[in-house]
This record gives C-alpha cells, structure tokens and sequence, in this order.
C-alpha cells in the first residue's frame, strides 16, 4: 500500500443511568467526542438517561501520529446553555483491550469484526460538585477499502 492513512471507526453508541439535569428526572443528552485536535458531537436524545445515539464516524490516522488520548464529554442540552453530565477520557493505546478479554492484550481488529467487541467506559467528574452518574457505551476499530492478504 502507498497510502499510509489509516481509518478509525468510532463509534458511540449509548449511555446508561446518566444523573438526571432537568426538573423532569430527565436529561436531554449528548456526547462531544475530541481527537486529534478535532471535534465531533451526537445527536440531542430528548428526555432520557439511557441514550442511544449509535454515532459512528472515521479518522483518518498517520501511523507515527496516532492520538494519545480520545475524550468524551457527555452533556444535557438546555434552552440557554447545558449542563455537564460526564466525561471520560481513553488512552488510545488502550482502545482495543477488550477483544481479547484483558485490560492490556487487545488485538486492533476491523470495525466489523464480531470479534470487534464494544465496551461501557464510566463516566468521571470535574470536580466534587458535579452531579455525575452512568458509563458510555463505545467501539473502536479499522476501516480497509480492500480486505489485506493475511501476510500483511
């Protein structure tokens, strides 16, 4: 191959008992997802704690300039503003660990791969006043035009 760009699929599919914003019991929520220096936002699930936004998007990647960390931001949409529901941040190095069913013995698989496995991240506050509760439900994996030769 000439082209040394690689392609991560990210996907964010869900979240589960997110901390209630709204005089409802209910948050209106949505994930920003930053990588490399850029952004990427789901879409607003209205009245929820459970989301499930099944956001799926690519990088493009340069071996020798892979990311060090991939952040999520999970917020509650408001008429003025929003409210801070979580974050969490991954190392990518450790992005495949759950294929192999380990903390650090992932294998980088294909996005498609049943083998591919998603994985619930818990999501962390900023500071001791934040009300925060839930895990996000993520997928990671590589994009290929053409299926490589197993010699590869």
């Amino acid at each position: 191959m000439t082209n040394d760009t690689l392609r991560l699929r990210m996907g964010v599919l869900a979240a589960r008992g997110l901390a209630a914003a709204d005089k409802t019991g209910l948050s209106d929520p949505y994930a920003v997802i930053r990588i490399n220096g850029k952004k990427y936002t789901t879409n607003v699930m209205k009245q929820t704690l459970d989301p499930e936004w099944n956001f799926e998007f690519d990088i493009k990647m340069h071996p020798g300039q892979l990311p060090n960390l991939i952040n999520i931001t999970v917020w509650d949409k408001d008429t003025f503003g929003r409210d801070f529901l979580g974050e969490v941040s991954v190392p990518f190095k450790n992005v495949f660990d759950r294929n192999a069913g380990g903390s650090a013995d992932g294998v980088a698989r294909h996005y498609g791969d049943p083998d591919n496995q998603a994985a619930w991240y818990t999501l962390n506050k900023r500071t001791e006043k934040n009300n925060v509760s839930g895990e996000i439900y993520m997928r990671f994996g590589f994009m290929e035009k053409a299926i490589r030769p197993y010699e590869e």
